[in-house]
């Protein structure tokens, strides 16, 4: 499959969507979704933060979250290989669609065929239950000892439930790395600061999901799948 094929997307609505994209399903593979940008990549947060010395130095793939995504799917496989695809979700390729372009990317399943939950919809809909509490620690430990770098936000991040109701956490987002010299890619003692400081996070954030749960506050849509 390449650019020039042309993927018919009329009519079909997006099940889920982030700041600058939206995820479709794939009309000819239920394995795979197909995200598309929705805005340029030029107007998006990264590129208008950025300093002009940045915008000098980074590649584009850098600032367009599609190219972006392909590259990273493309370095995990050189550099860890098939281990990869059991903790971060595999792009292929961009493809061309109705649309405009899309990415072709894995599309995370439970052992029901629905598409997984988000971390967010999930600990939303579940609290943080022991089969994930588990499955979270394990996807850490796997993105440590493999050196991958995600955000890890519960937004960007999707819950496989097993047949036999264990879970297993893949990244389908957030793979920017904002270092701009990327010492945490080279020096363990910084690699070991960066994890701290994002599990930090993310576990902020969950406690903030729990939170509203108890309170009844609704979520933002980011994260969050359609159900109509």
């Amino acid at each position: 499959m390449n650019i020039e094929t042309v993927i018919s997307l009329n009519g079909q609505r997006p099940f889920a969507h982030g700041n600058h994209r939206e995820v479709y399903l794939h009309p000819e593979r239920d394995d795979r979704c197909l995200k598309l940008m929705t805005e340029d990549w030029r107007k998006c947060d990264r590129w208008k933060r950025a300093n002009a010395v940045a915008r000098l130095i980074r590649p584009k793939w850098y600032y367009h979250e599609n190219e972006g995504e392909l590259h990273f799917s493309r370095v995990l496989a050189r550099r860890v290989g098939l281990v990869a695809w059991d903790l971060v979700a595999h792009a292929y390729g961009i493809v061309g669609s109705d649309l405009g372009p899309v990415l072709e990317v894995d599309l995370i399943k439970d052992s029901d065929g629905k598409v997984s939950l988000s971390l967010k919809e999930y600990v939303w809909q579940h609290g943080l239950t022991p089969e994930c509490e588990k499955a979270l620690e394990k996807f850490w430990q796997q993105l440590d000892k493999l050196w991958v770098f995600v955000e890890a936000r519960p937004d960007n991040l999707s819950v496989q439930v097993k047949v036999d109701g264990r879970c297993q956490i893949f990244a389908i987002d957030g793979y920017a790395f904002g270092q701009l010299i990327p010492l945490a890619k080279w020096f363990r003692r910084e690699q070991k600061r960066v994890f701290r400081k994002r599990r930090r996070k993310q576990d902020l954030a969950l406690n903030e999901i729990l939170v509203n749960r108890e309170s009844g506050e609704p979520l933002e849509s980011q994260g969050i799948h359609r159900r109509d």
